[in-house]
């Protein structure tokens, strides 16, 4: 069904083509709407970038424009985005202005925690530093109200638009494996969805809602997590209806990007039913 058609939804945070906001972008289409894509990349605002931070930048936005033109086709519009500078969030929001694009609703899908890293021990609480936890609550949590309102002041949010944040079960508990750092921003995130939704929805009728996905290996960024295999094994065991699917989500996320309907401030599960044990 055409539920999504003649809308246009925002889809960050991809970075490879196993991406859980690639799965949700297809469905998207799927389901008639128009997709575009932002992605880290160098903009006009990263200043005193060593060669290998500059190097970085460019090699990570060339594989996320080279993979959305692989998998949701050449014609669909990319946009460099880094979400911890101001000057780069109203740059993106003036690149849409000039193209004429304005939004029913958008994806956030992006994190960081600096305390993971592939193959490396995670870090215990306490011994998390002072940048390493804000770094990982400036891109993972705060974005969410950055980016929301780079997008309103600029007028580039429809009214009755709906914003779907993905998060994780580790925000509420101790996962099976290490999150630690990172659940602790996901609890953020999770916090700011049901403020965003009481605000959003009085002044803009916009829905804000999140879900929480079964522990996941099929991304760069899931495969670095450690212990992360091992919790899928054992989600899948343990869930009433195994591990959810990257195509589970994309139908929820879908449903939750509609304009119709009156669910806000939803923290959603889709995970097989994990979350309802003990």
């Amino acid at each position: 069904m055409q539920y999504l058609k003649e809308k246009t939804i925002l889809i960050t945070g991809i970075t490879d083509e196993g991406s859980l906001a690639m799965s949700i972008a297809r469905q998207v289409r799927e389901e008639g709407g128009t997709v575009i894509c932002s992605g880290l990349g160098r903009t006009a605002h990263h200043s005193g970038l060593s060669d290998r931070a500059r190097d970085f930048l460019d090699k990570t936005y060339e594989a996320f424009e080279t993979t959305v033109k692989k998998e949701l086709g050449d014609d669909t519009l990319t946009f460099p985005l880094d979400v911890t500078l101001d000057g780069s969030i109203q740059d993106f929001c003036d690149a849409l202005k000039a193209k004429g694009i304005s939004l029913n609703g958008f994806l956030h899908s992006i994190a960081m925690d600096k305390t993971i890293k592939a193959g490396v021990v995670i870090k215990s609480i306490l011994d998390v530093t002072k940048d390493e936890f804000f770094g990982a609550m400036d891109v993972s949590a705060y974005s969410l109200v950055s980016l929301t309102r780079g997008l309103i002041h600029s007028d580039l949010l429809k009214k009755n638009s709906s914003i779907l944040a993905l998060s994780y079960l580790g925000a509420e508990k101790v996962a099976y494996h290490p999150y630690k750092n990172i659940g602790v921003a996901k609890a953020a995130l999770e916090r700011i969805v049901v403020e965003l939704a009481h605000e959003l929805g009085t002044s803009h009728q916009i829905k804000v809602n999140a879900i929480r996905f079964s522990p996941y290996t099929g991304s760069k960024a899931g495969s670095a997590i450690q212990g992360l295999a091992e919790a899928v094994e054992f989600c899948d065991k343990h869930s009433p209806l195994g591990n959810a699917q990257p195509e589970d989500l994309a139908y929820e996320s879908a449903y939750l990007l509609r304009s119709e309907g009156r669910v806000t401030g939803e923290i959603r599960n889709v995970d097989g039913g994990y979350h309802i044990r003990g």
